[in-house]
Parts: structure tokens; C-alpha cells; sequence
């Protein structure tokens, strides 16, 4: 439960990102809404609701090629307005943090659905019984 909810933070990170400053050029600056930040919005949407609605292996998956998407569309627009000599904007920053985060939780996630249901965790090693 809490991993989900964790998740869902994450991907709530990256739709606030898309509001933000993404490039910043003197006193202009320019959100992620008017450039590629609409694709991760719509991205960590999608994610956001496999997060809580999925139960299935599926959901999983999708969210974590959400959150894959996300990272690279964060990571090429940093090259991009990185190498176009403008500065970063904090909302880019927080797109590609929280797509790093959403990847690794949906990830631990992944394993967690999959293990195999009837399977027990290891038994605990207690004393054996002592005979008085």
C-alpha cells in the first residue's frame, strides 16, 4: 500500500513539473505545457490511474513505461535546452527526478505483483522447544 501510494506521489511530481519552468532565458521562461511537458502530463495521468485502479501485471507495466517515456523526454529536453544556452527550469529538474523515482518504485512494485501469490516468505528460525 505504501509503495502505491509513493508511486502515485511520483507521478503526481511529474504532472506538476509539467506546469513549471522548463527553460528559463532572461525574463522569459517557458513551461513545460507549451513544448514536450504535455506528453509527460499525459504520461503520469496515465500512470497515475494504472497506479490506482490496476491490481493486474499489466497496470504495472504500464506504469513503468510511463515513467520510462517520461525520463527520456525529460532527459533529451535538458540536452536540448541545455546546448540551446538557455537555463534549465526548475520544472524539467523536477520531471526528471520524479521520473527516476517513478521508474525504481514501479519497478519494486513489479516485483511485488509478481511474485508467485501462494509463495510464503522464508520461515523465521526460532529455538527449539526446551524440555523441563
Amino acid at each position: 500500500m505504501l509503495l502505491r501510494i509513493t508511486l502515485t506521489a511520483a507521478f503526481l511530481a511529474i504532472a506538476a513539473g509539467a506546469f513549471l519552468p522548463w527553460s528559463e532565458s532572461g525574463p522569459f521562461s517557458e513551461n513545460g505545457l507549451e513544448g514536450n511537458g504535455l506528453a509527460t502530463l499525459i504520461l503520469a495521468i496515465a500512470g497515475i490511474l494504472a497506479t490506482v485502479l490496476g491490481r493486474r501485471p499489466r497496470a504495472v507495466l504500464i506504469a513503468v513505461s510511463s515513467a520510462i517515456v517520461c525520463l527520456i523526454v525529460g532527459l533529451l529536453d535538458l540536452s536540448d535546452v541545455s546546448s540551446a544556452g538557455s537555463d534549465v527550469g526548475s520544472g524539467l529538474y523536477l520531471t526528471v527526478g520524479a521520473s527516476a523515482a517513478a521508474i525504481a518504485l514501479a519497478s519494486l512494485q513489479t516485483f511485488a505483483i509478481l511474485r508467485k501469490p501462494g509463495e510464503a516468505p522464508p520461515p523465521k528460525e526460532t529455538a527449539p522447544p526446551t524440555s523441563d
